[in-house]
């Protein structure tokens, strides 16, 4: 099942040799929000769609972290 968090603004890819992981960016300001919410994520009151100019693949998208 597809997760919000793929789709989002507020997202950030952590990636190590083994594991990706969704880091959201709304947890450092506010403590409503999980770090590192349980996936998949089918409703959030802060999704935000990103646009054409943020979309890349999520292998695009990683950190080393």
């Amino acid at each position: 099942m597809p997760s919000l968090c793929e789709t989002c603004e507020n997202v950030r890819y952590i990636c190590t040799a083994r594991s990706r992981f969704l880091l959201c960016k709304l947890s450092f300001t506010n403590a409503a929000y999980p770090k590192y919410p349980p996936q998949p994520v089918v409703r959030c009151n802060g999704h935000r769609p990103r646009t054409d100019a943020d979309e890349a693949e999520p292998d695009d998208r990683c950190e080393v972290g």
